[in-house]
């Protein structure tokens, strides 16, 4: 089940776009199975990392003081993949993250944010990565107290004083 924020903006306006990604790494090679088998004691881990990175997102002026506030978040995709650690695509997702994925697995988070305002929103989708990585170490915790949260940062910007960059720089 994929939940995203709804993106209903005029397409002629300037639309500011930042994409932020992140890592949790396990150190018990159980959680994976039990994510995917939803056998965890707290549910769907998925599913609520992805509400928890809207709602983050949607907060982010709470979470950062001097970021700006009330930022008018017309979009939000959040996008969890698991990550096998005998999996080809953990080698590309680690050397893109820069950093080892490990004999456990891990899961991979990708934010897109966009909006009509006057300001990027580079903020809001790093605070998405952050509150959906928080979830699942909150979940997971029971059954692997060594999850890790790495590499979270953003990886293109669109729009803005600064310009297009990251993914968006040859767009």
């Amino acid at each position: 089940m994929q939940l995203h924020l709804s993106a209903k903006f005029l397409v002629s306006l300037w639309i500011p776009k930042s994409v932020a990604v992140g890592l949790v790494r396990f150190s018990d090679a159980r959680v994976l199975g039990m994510i995917k088998n939803h056998a965890l004691q707290k549910g769907d881990v998925l599913a609520v990392a992805r509400v928890a990175g809207i709602m983050a997102v949607k907060n982010t002026s709470i979470m950062v003081p001097l970021a700006h506030n009330n930022v008018a978040v017309e979009g939000c995709s959040i996008d969890l993949s698991l990550i096998e650690p005998d999996d080809e695509d953990a080698a590309i997702v680690s050397q893109a993250l820069e950093q080892q994925i490990g004999s456990c697995g891990g899961l991979k988070i990708q934010v897109i944010c966009e909006s009509t305002g006057k300001t990027g929103v580079e903020m809001e989708a790093m605070c998405g990565v952050v509150g959906a990585a928080l979830t699942v170490v909150d979940m997971c915790k029971s059954v692997d107290k060594d999850i890790t949260i790495t590499d979270v940062k953003t990886i293109g910007k669109k729009g803005g004083k600064s310009g297009d960059w990251g993914i968006f720089a040859k767009e």
